[in-house]
């Protein structure tokens, strides 16, 4: 299937590596011009995911910098990105994870944290991307999140709780710019072996004994597909969402985690 993203501009933010690298690498082999980004301590990944991905694709994404927890860092990046790149069809919000803990062992500071990350950060990225979106008469706005939309983490409070935010703000928003063209949706991973994931699974193993590698193992076997899921996958799904070939689901938020989760 074409997905008539060849020459659309495609925003994936936190993309040095991980799923944002994994989703940019889609965007690229369906031939989009692609714009990863990420914080200036990490532009050494960045640089490195540009060069993974061109390996792969044959097609070179543009490399751009920013501050999740800055809002006006944030506004600029994109209003970069749209302007040197001729506007911006489609936006993927990504974000690093929240700290992990119960509720009586974070402080104010842990939740300002994570509120700024996984929901403030999301907001300042959707308003600056909009005016690009609506001057087109198109656009997809992807808001990447956690399997915690469908079904709560435990010691994740911090990520059960700004993810539902996220899938809150994004149901509300679809149906006041689907006018425009413009569609929203939220997508969720289960299990995919990121550095995320290898920093909880350290956490949960060291509450059962276990070695990171071992509980990983362990772990993986308890799922229906018997292993985790990966970038490409959630990628893939990611794409089509963000793509023309995508005409009516909006509004929705979706999970890529191989049935893991019982919640419906």
């Amino acid at each position: 299937m074409d997905l008539g993203l060849k020459g659309k501009v495609a925003l994936v933010l936190s993309s040095a590596s991980g799923i944002g690298k994994g989703i940019a690498m889609e965007f690229a082999r369906e031939g989009a011009t692609v714009a990863i980004a990420t914080a200036p301590a990490f532009m050494d990944d960045l640089k490195q995911a540009q060069a993974d991905i061109e390996k792969e694709t044959g097609n070179r994404p543009h490399m751009f910098t920013y501050d999740v927890k800055d809002p006006a860092s944030i506004t600029k990046m994109v209003n970069e990105v749209g302007t040197q790149l001729g506007g911006l069809y489609a936006l993927v919000n990504h974000c690093p994870g929240p700290k992990a803990g119960p509720f009586e062992k974070l402080t104010e500071e842990d939740w300002a944290d994570g509120y700024e990350k996984c929901l403030h950060s999301y907001t300042f990225a959707i308003r600056a991307a909009l005016p690009f979106m609506k001057a087109a008469g198109e656009g997809r706005i992807l808001n990447s999140t956690s399997s915690s939309i469908k079904q709560a983490l435990d010691n994740l409070i911090l990520s059960n709780t700004f993810r539902m935010g996220v899938v809150g703000m994004s149901k509300t928003l679809a149906r006041e710019v689907g006018q425009y063209g413009i569609l929203v949706n939220v997508m969720g991973p289960g299990r995919i072996y990121t550095a995320r994931i290898k920093y909880l699974n350290g956490i949960r193993g060291e509450k059962l004994g276990l070695t990171e590698e071992e509980y990983t193992k362990r772990d993986s076997a308890t799922f229906p597909l018997k292993r985790y899921q990966n970038v490409e996958e959630y990628g893939r799904m990611a794409v089509f969402l963000e793509s023309p070939a995508n005409t009516g689901v909006t509004g929705q938020h979706i999970l890529c985690d191989g049935a893991m989760t019982t919640a419906y």
